[in-house]
């Protein structure tokens, strides 16, 4: 019987992999393959190499890990899919991108506690039937947070007598993850891709944008923006995680070394992105950018939180019920 096109294709990527890992190691030692959702060059995936560097070190022997690429390797939409699949070993993703394989990211996103409070009380755990069961994964660690969602515009922010941010009458780029967020504020969200952003504000297509709260001047558009909304909202949820066969197949000490140095990175990761944070947003300063807090920043970052949250109920309401109380402290402000 002839082989289907996806099968040819993938069984070329699979030989493309063994070829960019080198080919075959000594028995002794587990060589992993990594896929980021970005490029080398972009912070997320640049910063992540501490953490293989760490591993390779300490896992000498054991466990390593090769970094073989990012998009260029396998597109963004198809890297979860292909680590379900196993054609990939691991994959450093932003979770929010696979809401309709796996919405309980959400969690993540919506959380109020930081990486290292969600792994030493179990919450991460509770995340691994779902990683499991709909993506043939284990959930090695919430990897890169300390920054969030902003909200950039062109013109001075309005604000409801509230102190919520009142966006009616506006066009917001945004990826899919902040769309019922700027929907409750008022605004329109535009999806549209991160390349064309320049263009689009340019032309007025968009008033302006949704955006981590790092990484704007990287998009060469303050000319057009000028003011943002103070405080981030919501929580970067960058996540690595390894397909669940290749996860069982290795070693206790394999496993260990993995999971012990995730847990070191994502604390020095978090600092690194505040730290980042609060440079940028100087060096903006510096340019005539402003910053604008919202006049209740509590009820604004609580309400953009509520809105995921309501999202993932929608979404899998026995998920929400259950993760809600492990990701999120009602008696507590949004870490930052």
């Amino acid at each position: 019987m002839q082989a289907s096109p996806q099968s040819v294709r993938t069984k070329a990527l699979v030989a493309a992999l063994a070829l960019a890992t080198g080919g075959p190691v000594c028995a002794e030692e587990d060589t992993l393959t990594l896929v980021s959702s970005w490029n080398r060059q972009i912070n997320f995936s640049r910063h992540a190499q501490n953490y293989i560097d760490a591993v390779n070190e300490r896992g000498q022997g054991v466990v390593r890990i090769d970094f073989i690429g990012g998009p260029e390797v396998i597109p963004q939409r198809q890297l979860f899919y292909a680590l379900r699949r196993g054609v990939i070993d691991m994959a450093l993703s932003g979770i929010t991108y696979y809401r309709g394989l796996l919405p309980e990211g959400d969690a993540i996103f919506a959380a109020n506690i930081d990486p290292m409070e969600a792994r030493a009380s179990g919450a991460l755990d509770a995340l691994q039937p779902y990683w499991r069961e709909r993506a043939n994964a284990h959930l090695i660690g919430w990897m890169q947070s300390g920054i969030g969602s902003s909200i950039y515009l062109a013109q001075p922010p309005r604000f409801t007598p509230e102190g919520m941010p009142d966006l009616r009458g506006l066009k917001i780029r945004t990826a899919p993850s902040n769309r019922e967020m700027l929907r409750a504020f008022g605004a329109r969200p535009v999806q549209i891709a991160v390349r064309e952003v320049y263009t689009a504000l340019q032309r007025g297509i968009v008033d302006g944008l949704a955006f981590t709260s790092v990484g704007l001047a990287d998009l060469g558009v303050e000319e057009f923006v000028r003011y943002r909304i103070d405080p981030e909202v919501l929580n970067l949820s960058i996540c690595l995680q390894i397909n669940l066969d290749r996860w069982n197949a290795l070693s206790g000490e394999a496993r260990h070394i993995l999971t012990d140095e995730a847990g070191k990175y994502a604390m020095a990761a978090r600092k690194w992105f505040i730290d980042l944070r609060i440079r940028e947003h100087a060096e903006l300063a510096r340019a005539g950018f402003q910053g604008i807090e919202a006049p209740n920043p509590a009820a604004y970052r609580d309400f953009s939180h509520q809105v995921v949250w309501e999202r993932l109920r929608q979404r899998a309401p026995e998920s929400a019920a259950a993760l809600k109380p492990l990701f999120y402290r009602e008696e507590q402000d949004a870490v930052r």
